[in-house]
């Protein structure tokens, strides 16, 4: 049974995908295709890669990709993330898909066409920087001419991009959107406007997994909370362990935990 899994976006929330990961780990399921949008497209590009959950968590609190951005001021938007290229870049020992363990899928919005692009081939950190370039707050990133931001804008659970090649397909979700009774503050108000628009794709895309896992209490967190990091690990953790515990009499399940038992 070929196992895909696709990781959302959700800026720190997304270090809940090291969690589930390390539960799927313990759990015996093995990967075999990796899409990821945004905060997905990092954890996604480094455990393609062969990094383990626990090497991954450390290079994420290190480098922190809103501390390290260099100002830009431009009219596009307010940090280039050039810098941010150069930090991620020199983990990996070539900078090419090709030279990943695990098929990597990553989903940025192309903003000269409208879509979304999926990047499957040739060089891995830009367009890994283009699925996470949030609008108006870093600049455009120019690939062949074509200018992309964050991919959570056309498909932040990218279930489809591996949906073909994929016998099972879970699917992690760290940007639910619940009630907020206040919304004060630029900052907030920016965060949750982006959230709720993304969550039309959210809802399609679910649709088109097999298992769905949303660890409870990420709300909790805000984009840029890196320094929550064990916090959040533990919610993706928990709350893998938990779906699997509670579904396991489920067919597809049953069946992915009989298949990698084998």
């Amino acid at each position: 049974m070929k196992v895909g899994i696709a990781l959302s976006g959700g800026g720190a929330r997304g270090i809940a995908h090291l969690g589930v990961l390390k539960a799927l780990e313990e759990l015996g399921i093995t990967i075999d295709f990796i899409s990821g949008t945004s905060a997905g497209s990092i954890v996604g590009a480094f455990y393609a890669n062969g990094f383990s959950p626990e090497e991954i968590m450390k290079i994420v609190s290190k480098t922190n990709l809103f501390q390290i951005v260099w100002p830009a001021f431009s009219w596009k938007g307010i940090f280039s993330m050039s810098r941010s290229e150069d930090a991620f870049r020199k983990h990996f020992k070539r900078d090419d898909f090709s030279a990943t363990k695990i098929p990597l899928k990553i989903v940025a919005t192309n903003l000269n066409t409208g879509e979304p692009q999926v990047f499957d081939e040739g060089v891995l950190v830009k367009p890994m920087m283009a699925s996470c370039c949030i609008p108006f707050v870093f600049d455009p990133i120019n690939i062949n001419d074509q200018l992309y931001v964050d991919g959570g804008l056309v498909s932040n659970l990218p279930v489809e991009a591996i949906r073909k090649e994929s016998d099972f397909v879970i699917a992690v979700n760290v940007s639910p959107v619940l009630k907020e009774e206040s919304l004060g503050g630029t900052k907030k108000m920016i965060e949750r406007i982006s959230m709720v628009s993304i969550n039309s794709n959210v809802t399609r895309s679910k649709k088109m997994c097999d298992l769905l896992i949303e660890p409870k209490g990420l709300r909790s967190y805000g984009t840029f909370d890196i320094k929550m990091a064990k916090e959040i690990f533990e919610l993706g953790y928990e709350a893998t362990h938990y779906v699997f515990e509670n579904q396991k009499n489920e067919k597809g399940i049953s069946s992915l935990l009989s298949a990698a038992k084998k």
